[in-house]
């Protein structure tokens, strides 16, 4: 069965073993291994190698594996809502013949007294469904809301630094023409001798109309990263972990796995949208600001986009 395009160029899945096929490419794609993805996704390495393979009958029940798809298709960055109705059909179909061809296969052997226990089994499969459709809704639901946007300091917006450059060659100008008091010297012929074979005493003035410079700039990296417009994220690892960073044009300008004790560090135009894996595991700041990823963080992976 072949596989269609949607609009936004992805491919959408016909049945199953597509969709499994979908996820192995895409987890490929990023450089993880089943391992990795079953760590971040905090599940079992059958139960991704079951997604993996198409076969979404192995898996809990219904409502599990609409979950495990659909936080497994956004760790990668792929559309879920279209994993998760072909999901949707095929564990649905599979759960209304399953009574039936028991029903099918019990009654010759086992005559009136199996046949009469069915409507008990199918009333208590039935109310475990809805409780599992419930609790499918109270708790993958949430992770739908877009993703936390995180206000940058007040500190950051400073006065460009241009601004301080074009005053300096203006200050350092007059430096020759001043006297010791400070006023602007005057310019007889007599004068002139005394600067050209006496450059050393009038040197000790300059400093006085540079000590102003100063108070124009600002220490440290946060001001570079203001004067040219990138912000710089910095991300320290205390463990394995995989991320994600775009700039406001939506360019990867960084992706990769961290390991315990390395510090990736990225600079792109605000916003920032960010993707972490195993947040916990992840220690970030923006434009030197530490930032929390607690609030921003859904079964281990963590989103949120820096202004």
């Amino acid at each position: 069965m072949s596989e269609t395009i949607d609009p936004r160029g992805q491919s959408v899945p016909q049945d199953a073993a597509e969709v499994g096929r979908l996820l192995s490419a895409g987890r490929q794609a990023r450089g993880l291994t089943i391992a990795n993805v079953a760590q971040m996704l905090k599940l079992g390495v059958r139960q991704i190698e079951a997604m993996e393979s198409g076969r979404f009958d192995l898996l809990p029940g219904a409502a599990f594996a609409r979950g495990f798809v659909r936080n497994y298709a956004r760790l990668l960055g792929i559309d879920a809502d279209p994993l998760v109705a072909v999901v949707d059909a095929g564990v649905t179909a599979q759960v209304d013949l399953a009574p039936v061809s028991n029903a099918e296969g019990v009654m010759p052997a086992s005559g009136a007294q199996r046949l009469s226990s069915t409507p008990v089994a199918l009333v208590a499969f039935g109310l475990l469904l809805v409780v599992l459709v419930g609790w499918y809704f109270d708790w993958f639901r949430t992770p739908d809301a877009p993703p936390d946007t995180v206000a940058q300091p007040a500190v950051v917006e400073t006065a460009p630094p241009t601004a301080v450059a074009q005053e300096q060659p203006s200050e350092t100008q007059p430096a020759p023409a001043l006297d010791a008091a400070g006023t602007p010297a005057a310019k007889p012929p007599a004068t002139l001798p005394e600067v050209v074979t006496n450059p050393a005493a009038e040197r000790p003035a300059s400093p006085a109309p540079q000590s102003p410079a100063p108070a124009g700039a600002n220490p440290g990296g946060e001001a570079a990263s203001s004067a040219d417009g990138l912000h710089t994220v910095e991300l320290t690892f205390a463990g394995e972990s995989w991320y994600e960073i775009r700039d406001a044009d939506g360019k990867i300008v960084a992706t990769g796995i961290g390991r315990a004790d390395q510090v990736r560090s990225a600079r792109g135009s605000a916003p920032l949208a960010l993707v972490i894996g195993n947040a916990a595991m992840v220690r970030l700041t923006h434009n030197g600001q530490a930032v929390d990823l607690a609030p921003h963080t859904r079964v281990s992976v963590a989103r949120l986009t820096l202004q």
